[in-house]
């Protein structure tokens, strides 16, 4: 396209799809404007914002998956076959795998990954080097908390990112949540993916989202909502394992639920629209009659960042926009496979 081009069609105005059109001039918002466009735009279809993809594991993608396994032999730490990997993978071959990985994510229109990145210190720096403008979520690998290595993580990480509650004492994760918090940082954890884990002590750490709660009763969902603590789900590493997280439940109780393609092994196509297809069957007809997949695609995930996912807020600014030469009741039948993506 030309450095001053025409979008036209459906423009996401934060909460739904509408008519409009917008103006990008080298790679920058000039104007957006709703209503039908009268010329002769240069491209059709609809636009929106670039993707958040909520939860990722990007340093597992040179993984190859040569069978299926369950949950606990594949990522459970420390003798996961995953663990295994980013353990004996020289780090110019994680820093390869990673860069092919997100780069490929960035092309089918994603714009920034939250990451919870295994390694301790090392693992951190490495994806921080590699992708500044990533969300990182680091993990200890010290036996025993060791307030140093907290805070040397949080050093090139935005936060912590906990495996979950039942792999490590109730002592350890409590002072990993104290020195996060005085920290003024992210707090999260995988809960309920395995089994049912106990709300009450996940509450009781105060983190700003969880991920998967595939078990997760109505109570527990209620808990988390009456605690202002997001829920992020990643339903096709779910269904790899033979489960399916209660997208409606979260979604009738007034939870901000985000979408993430989780471990990059689990996921070689990188296509986070994929990921919303399956949220989008898991739903119902009324809950997908109202739009909630593309408001978990699109604004809640900006929502967990405090980012606004109205086209609005960027103008005169860097155009991080998607268009998708289609409708939008057909973007999720199509996997969005090609579209242009300005970042």
């Amino acid at each position: 396209m030309d450095n001053r081009c025409v979008l036209a069609g459906r423009i996401w105005n934060g909460d739904v799809f509408e008519d409009g059109y917008v103006i990008v001039n080298n790679k920058k918002i000039e104007d957006i404007q709703y209503g039908r466009y009268s010329g002769f735009p240069d491209f059709k279809g609809c636009i929106l914002p670039g993707i958040i993809n909520t939860h990722t594991h990007v340093a597992d993608a040179g993984l190859k998956i040569d069978k299926h396994y369950s949950l606990e032999e594949l990522v459970a730490p420390p003798y996961g076959l995953k663990h295994i990997y980013l353990n004996e993978t020289p780090p110019d071959k994680l820093k390869s795998n990673i860069t092919a990985y997100v780069s490929t994510l960035r092309k089918k229109g994603v714009s920034k990954i939250i990451d919870f990145r295994e390694g301790g210190i090392k693992g951190s720096a490495m994806l921080r080097t590699l992708f500044p403008e990533a969300i990182i979520l680091g993990r200890p690998i010290s036996a025993n908390f060791d307030t140093n290595e907290i805070d040397d993580i949080l050093g090139y990480a935005d936060g912590i990112g906990i495996s979950s509650v039942s792999d490590v004492s109730h002592k350890y994760i409590d002072a990993i949540a104290e020195e996060v918090h005085k920290k003024k940082k992210i707090l999260a954890l995988h809960v309920s993916e395995r089994f049912r884990e106990n709300i009450d002590y996940v509450t009781s750490l105060k983190p700003n989202f969880v991920v998967h709660m595939v078990h997760a009763t109505s109570t527990d969902i209620a808990k988390c909502v009456d605690n202002n603590i997001s829920i992020i789900v990643c339903p096709r590493s779910n269904l790899y394992f033979g489960m399916k997280a209660p997208v409606n439940s979260m979604i009738n109780a007034g939870a901000n639920v985000s979408i993430g393609t989780d471990n990059a092994m689990l996921t070689p196509d990188s296509n986070i629209f994929n990921e919303a297809k399956i949220f989008d069957k898991l739903l119902s007809v009324s809950n997908r009659e109202k739009g909630e997949t593309f408001r978990s695609l699109i604004a809640r995930g900006r929502e967990l960042l405090h980012d606004n996912s109205s086209l609005e807020t960027m103008i005169g600014k860097k155009a991080d926009i998607i268009a998708v030469p289609c409708r939008e009741e057909h973007i999720l039948a199509n996997g969005c496979t090609n579209l242009i993506h300005f970042y």
